[in-house]
């Protein structure tokens, strides 16, 4: 026939690999798009910072004792730190689970039987024995071949997850580090409003003395001693009600630290508020490798790209080896020992179910489009909570000065005011308001040197602070390493 070439016949092998080939160029081309990532070169209040040395252990730099010991006993019995511990290791085992799909399957199998019987009548013609006995082993492997990388996807995948779940485990660990200092600079602001408020009983009670023996000699009214009778009850319902909730900041504090059964007696107080450390001027960037939050999300992002990676690879063909192999025993007349063997290969066409799986392959990259915009998302709340961190550190220094300024000034007006009202030069309600006055500085100056130091504290977790990308996993109350990650592994 001219004009016309015939392609040599093969056999069916030939045109089952041309189908293969077929199936597989149908397969879409899916690639997740890149996260947007903007990032100013600084943060604004980072010019009037300083840069200590000193990021994994934040805490030392208060030099404050009970807080490294509180942190330290937080993170080794907290629940808080144990529980996230478990979650890593659950990770790990899933990890391994995921991983182990790419090693060969398959199980040995046995029996024995015993069998005994006699033949009641008639004639024995092979002299059959009444009693048979056999045994049987049978072994049945399977391994997938991983041409197309489909297996090797999904040990991205759990590695990938895995490390998100280790970032997760030193953020949980960040997090109660914060949250113990946060308590314990809270219960000590409630300790100085309580030394406070016993002060201001204490004067009260002076005066309302002195008004009562005024009142007895008729230098005064009534309804003046009765008004100081009044600030007497108010002073020493204040006063309760700030013991109260000093008592109650300890009973959280030692929840926190894994001592919930201790009385609250048992943990120390000390009414005082030091000066909070300096904060680092980290660069914004500087987030990306140092917040496990984000590096979670980057971690989850490599995991989403694995999992569209697979669905992707789940509409082309499978191929696997499979093997069979038995070997048994039999006893009595027709007895003897047999072996049998083979070998096969195995080949699987998602042709019915192309449907079904390229539905699936487009939520799943719905999901990865997700973990996009969660990255850049964790990003921007990452630098979001910097920038205001590092604003109110900078601005605690000037509102403190003004603020003792204003403590000092009103102090002195009320002791001379003091001195005014027992000379008989000043009135009562001048008194009273120069002391108010002053209460209420005092009251402002304790809030603002127990959030300057809360401001430092969530300063050094919004950058990252509290754990060193290199330190391994501990298991809560034990000393030895017994779970190391790769962090600084790209997924």
């Amino acid at each position: 026939m001219t004009g016309v070439s015939r392609l040599p016949y093969s056999g069916p092998r030939s045109y089952s690999l041309l189908f293969c080939v077929a199936l597989c160029g149908c397969a879409p081309s899916i690639k997740l798009a890149q996260p947007q990532l903007a990032l100013p070169p600084s943060f604004e209040a980072a010019s009037s910072l300083a840069v200590p040395d000193g990021m994994d252990r934040w805490w030392d730099r208060f030099d404050d004792p009970q807080l490294s010991t509180l942190i330290d006993e937080a993170l080794t019995n907290g629940t808080d730190a144990r529980s996230a511990y478990f979650r890593l290791r659950e990770a790990r085992a899933i990890r391994d689970q995921s991983l182990s799909q790419r090693s060969p399957t398959g199980a040995i199998s046995g029996t024995a039987k015993v069998q005994d019987g006699r033949q009641l009548s008639g004639l024995d013609l092979f002299g059959s024995t009444a009693r048979a006995d056999s045994q049987s082993l049978a072994f049945s492997p399977s391994w997938e071949i991983d041409l197309f990388g489909r297996l090797g996807a999904i040990g991205e995948g759990a590695r990938a997850t895995y490390v998100a779940a280790a970032y997760d485990y030193h953020g949980a660990r960040i997090s109660l580090a914060a949250d113990v200092a946060s308590a314990l600079f809270d219960a000590r602001g409630l300790a100085v409003q309580r030394d406070d408020a016993q002060e201001v009983l204490r004067i009260a009670r002076d005066l309302a003395r002195a008004s009562e023996l005024a009142l007895s000699h008729g230098l005064v009214a009534a309804s003046e001693t009765a008004r100081l009778e009044g600030d007497v009850a108010s002073a020493q319902a204040e006063l309760t009600r700030i013991e109260t909730a000093l008592r109650n900041a300890k009973r959280s504090l030692l929840v926190l630290v894994g001592r919930p059964d201790a009385p609250t007696d048992s943990l120390s107080i000390d009414a005082r508020l030091h000066a909070p450390p300096l904060v680092p001027t980290l660069l914004p960037a500087t987030l990306l490798t140092r917040r496990p939050d984000i590096l979670a999300a980057a971690a989850r992002l490599a995991a989403a790209a694995s999992a569209v990676k697979v669905d992707r690879l789940a509409l082309f063909p499978r191929f696997t080896l499979q093997g069979n192999g038995s070997i048994s025993r039999t006893s009595g007349a027709f007895g003897g020992i047999s072996a049998l063997w083979s070998l096969g290969a195995g080949l699987g066409l998602p042709v019915l179910d192309r449907t079904r799986l390229m539905a699936q392959l487009r939520a799943t990259q719905a999901q990865g489009e997700q973990a996009v915009v969660s990255y850049e998302a964790a990003v921007q709340a990452a630098f979001r909570d910097a920038d205001i961190a590092l604003a109110l550190v900078a601005a605690d220094g000037t509102r403190l000065r003004d603020l003792i300024r204003a403590e000092e000034r009103a102090r002195f007006a009320f002791d001379a005011g003091r001195k005014g009202y027992d000379a008989g030069l000043t009135d009562l309600t001048t008194l009273l308001q120069s002391e108010q006055t002053w209460r209420t500085a005092r009251r402002a100056l304790t809030n603002a040197r127990t959030q300057a130091l809360n401001n430092v504290v969530s300063a050094f977790r919004a950058l990252g602070g509290g754990w060193n990308p290199d330190e391994p996993a501990t298991a809560p109350n034990q000393a030895a390493v017994i779970l190391p990650i790769q962090l600084k592994e790209k997924p």
